[in-house]
């Protein structure tokens, strides 16, 4: 492609606007495949987003235009290939199951049937099939009896063997049990939960201990040849995938606790209309956990005593949010033993001078956003949700985007934005602008009262989301539309 026909398909971007809303680039590049240009500033944006997969793509449909402004050429490995064409595999069934969506509803409005919208089913049978398949003669039961544990320290024969030692004679393994070693964080404060961990060994459990078989899948851990370690992968996945569920709902409890003085009868108690909206909605899962160990739950969690303050309420220094910590020493976790993930109850750290967005359970972070902040303007302290709204002022995507949460009853909250490209700027006027992908999971999983600590210094920068992306049904009315939201965007 010659140069002006370059500056042809930029005066073309610009004429449409579209550089200073790249949340339409996508569109564009649908109508437009042509547009090579286009094609690159969406993978820069992707890129910006941590999305590197889909910038990929998009760079490689830019061809010379990615060449041209990198300065270099574009190369792929076998296995950047091999995704590059699933993808491409996926994009045309998605595109082919969309016109046949569009030919149905045609028939059905012309009959006068009312439709459900297309959307809500999409996100459930995107759900249904991000679900990790298991193993040949493992079924969904036996996955929620699985025990998962973490090594704390060192990955070392010493440790592992002291987390094996522990895990058999101290906690009852009468099922399957797996002893994994979690990765680190760029920054190697925090155990990164979305990345899954490396599996060191296996434990079918018995009733009588003598017969448990233990079952090494990493060399490192013993003097052994490891077996191959794809089952306990598979199950941990699934397992995994429950967990986060079971830290949602223990974290939505515990928080209703502190408001409330008093456990909920049931988890429906959580989903009631706005104000009340502790979290939309629950899945089956959370559910039947709940009736099966609503007692040890309360037992397990300190924050949760009946009449206990909220945390947050009211902004506190940001002294008393370190003393919460995260949940490491300087040297990073226990030197020897066990670590169970996942059971603290979920908090969020904004990290202004990373411009990042976590969620936590103890020393794990199990997703780190990118957002947009208000440099001095954003205030350092603790705080709470106070507040969770679905499209504040009757928009999903206006200036706070599709959902907004309320800090500490301030002006301050956590919102979307219809200004995607601030993402990663002090750009606001104090509130924490995010991604709406991201807003949307991040409502989802963090209930109403959950601390929200702001300071610095506090996260690593590399961007971590979920496979799959969390989702909870919505049971309850969670629009606001008395009320019009002045937030500080």
């Amino acid at each position: 492609m010659k140069p002006k026909e370059h500056e042809e398909q930029l005066q073309q971007l610009f004429q449409q606007h579209l550089l200073d809303n790249p949340m339409y680039l996508k569109e564009y590049v649908r109508q437009h495949p042509g547009n090579k240009m286009a094609w690159y500033l969406l993978g820069r944006e992707y890129d910006a987003q941590g999305k590197r997969g889909k910038a990929l793509y998009c760079y490689k449909q830019a061809g010379e235009i990615y060449e041209a402004f990198e300065e270099r050429t574009m190369t792929f490995s076998p296995e950047s290939e091999q995704s590059l064409r699933q993808w491409e595999r996926s994009r045309r069934r998605q595109r082919f199951r969309s016109r046949l969506r569009g030919a149905a509803a045609a028939l059905l409005v012309a009959a006068g049937v009312l439709l459900l919208p297309w959307s809500v089913n999409d996100a459930l049978q995107q759900r249904e099939q991000a679900v990790s398949p298991l193993p040949q003669g493992v079924t969904p039961e036996q996955v929620q009896q699985t025990k998962v544990y973490y090594v704390a320290g060192a990955r070392s024969k010493e440790n592992v063997g002291a987390a094996l030692q522990q895990m058999l004679l101290q906690e009852r393994l009468n099922s399957y049990a797996i002893l994994a070693s979690g990765k680190k964080t760029e920054d190697g404060r925090w155990i990164s939960w979305p990345q899954p961990p490396d599996i060191l060994l296996s434990v079918e459990g018995k009733e009588d201990a003598s017969q448990q078989r233990i079952i090494y899948h990493d060399a490192e851990s013993c003097a052994c040849q490891p077996t191959e370690p794809s089952k306990p992968q598979a199950i941990y996945r699934s397992w995994a995938e429950q967990r986060e569920q079971e830290l949602v709902a223990r974290s939505a409890v515990a928080a209703y606790v502190r408001k409330q003085g008093r456990a909920p009868a049931s988890l429906q108690e959580l989903n009631q209309p706005y104000p009340l909206n502790t979290l939309p909605g629950v899945t089956p899962y959370m559910e039947q956990l709940f009736e099966q160990q609503k007692e040890q739950w309360l037992k397990e969690m300190p924050a949760a005593v009946p009449g206990s303050p909220v945390p947050g309420e009211g902004p506190q220094p940001l002294a008393a949010a370190d003393a919460a910590g995260s949940g490491m020493t300087s040297q990073g976790p226990a030197a020897s033993g066990l670590m169970k993930p996942l059971t603290e109850p979920l908090r969020i750290i904004v990290d202004k001078s990373s411009h990042r967005l976590a969620v936590v359970s103890g020393s794990f972070i199990v997703r780190n956003y990118p957002v947009g902040l208000g440099a001095g303007r954003t205030p350092e302290g603790t705080f709470a949700i106070t507040e969770k709204v679905r499209n504040p002022n009757g928009k999903s995507y206006g200036e706070f985007g599709s959902r907004g949460m309320t800090l500490s009853d301030t002006e301050y909250a956590i919102h979307g934005t219809n200004k995607p490209s601030s993402i990663g700027k002090d750009q606001s006027l104090g509130c924490v602008r995010m991604l709406q992908e991201d807003l949307e999971e991040l409502f989802d999983m963090a209930p109403m009262g959950t601390p929200v600590t702001i300071g610095q210094g506090q996260l690593p920068s590399d961007v971590k989301r979920g496979t799959p992306v969390f989702h909870l049904p919505m049971f309850s009315e969670e629009t606001n539309p008395g009320k019009v939201y002045k937030w500080l965007d």
